[in-house]
């Protein structure tokens, strides 16, 4: 990758997470944390499907939903419910099953949402049985989640339950405070940006799609965990995967790799494995990692399995 597109890409991952974060925040004070919170309550499986939900009507890449769970963790939502979202968000992609169908068949595309379904769900329960809050740290109240203006500098963090709720006071105000928070999480996060689009590119540049191609190609069952492998670090955009994905298929790579690269690839990537050290500890994203893995290891032997 050139210079020139390094330094395009870095600017669309900010103006991402800022325009996100943005967005996310000046809906959550237009309508409020309480009624979030209730929206996203209920039993443990109710606020999985919830956020399953959440996730799919809202197809974002892991990294760009970074903002939105923040959101639903200051708004005291469950972890079931934002586990489940955070899942979800990027392997359950409309567009990305409409390209499965088109490349591996409708067959295929269904075993791979059925996976993918499971594993939101089954992780989201797994998270909330564990008591997975206190894995986290704890959101930077610093700002508040309100119309009004920060806290002062001085204020330490407090907790999700601790953020201060004031009365909605118009579109200019809301707009405001949301563009401040935006901007404040951009400050926290740059560094880590460029970190990971580095680190990505490092990747980039030793793992090519004609490489990937040859390597998952390999005749045996062994083809399955290694694209698995080979997709848990990288980033697989939708509109990146659909090329790649086409090019293995039309080299003659089995469904099972592709379904296997696939999850791995959209469920887990190095740059939010970067960004989410600020909010988790190692313990838990060394848990997401193999969990993401297991999943495209199983999906893709279904897949090779079935069809």
């Amino acid at each position: 990758m050139s210079r020139t597109a390094t330094v395009i890409l870095v600017v669309e991952l900010a103006a991402l997470l800022v325009g996100v974060a943005f967005a996310i925040e000046l809906l959550q004070r237009r309508l409020g944390a309480e009624r979030l919170r209730r929206w996203m309550g209920g039993r443990p499986v109710a606020a999985a499907l919830k956020g399953i939900a959440l996730g799919f009507v809202t197809p974002f890449c892991t990294y760009s939903a970074i903002p939105l769970l923040i959101g639903l963790r200051r708004a005291g939502v469950t972890p079931a419910g934002y586990v489940a979202f955070i899942v979800a968000a990027p392997v359950l992609d409309p567009v990305l099953f409409g390209a499965l169908v088109l490349i591996v068949g409708i067959e295929v595309a269904l075993i791979y949402v059925t996976v993918a379904f499971s594993a939101a769900l089954g992780l989201a329960l797994i998270a909330e049985r564990s008591g997975l809050e206190r894995h986290l740290a704890p959101v930077d109240d610093r700002v508040r989640v309100s119309a009004g203006p920060p806290q002062d500098a001085d204020t330490p963090p407090g907790s999700c339950a601790a953020t201060t709720e004031t009365a909605w006071t118009g579109w200019p105000d809301g707009a405001k405070g949301a563009a401040r928070q935006a901007f404040t999480l951009l400050r926290s996060v740059w560094w880590l940006i460029l970190i990971g689009v580095g680190i990505g590119l490092l990747i980039e540049a030793a793992v090519s799609p004609e490489t990937a191609a040859d390597l998952t190609g390999r005749a045996g069952w062994g083809a399955i965990p290694f694209a698995a492998l080979v997709g848990t670090p990288l980033y697989f955009s939708t509109e990146l995967f659909v090329p790649i994905a086409d090019s293995l298929r039309s080299v003659g790579v089995a469904s099972g790799p592709i379904v296997a690269l696939t999850i791995a690839g959209a469920g887990a990537n190095v740059p939010e494995f970067v960004i989410l050290s600020r909010v988790a500890k190692w313990r838990v994203l060394a848990v997401f990692i193999a969990y993401v893995f297991a999943v495209a290891v199983v999906g893709g032997l279904l897949t090779a399995a079935i069809s």
